[in-house]
């Protein structure tokens, strides 16, 4: 899976990352260690994930985070 997250907001780029997981929200919760309704919040918007709840999920789930310069003329 990859995903250009620059192109998201950061509630829908979580959820696409579960969802091609086949995880559910509370199997994410489960993995990484927060409560369903974390991933709840953090899916609706209505609360934002820390960059380590993203390097945990990475590193849970056996993805990877990519960090690019843009080339910019």
């Amino acid at each position: 899976m990859k995903l250009n997250a620059k192109n998201y907001k950061a509630n829908e780029t979580l959820k696409f990352i579960r969802q091609g997981l086949n995880l559910t929200q509370e199997e994410l919760a489960k993995k990484i260690g927060v409560s369903k309704s974390s991933i709840e919040k953090y899916e609706y918007g209505t609360c934002n994930y820390t960059f380590e709840t993203l390097l945990k999920i990475a590193d849970k789930c056996h993805l990877s985070v990519i960090i690019e310069t843009e080339n910019k003329k």
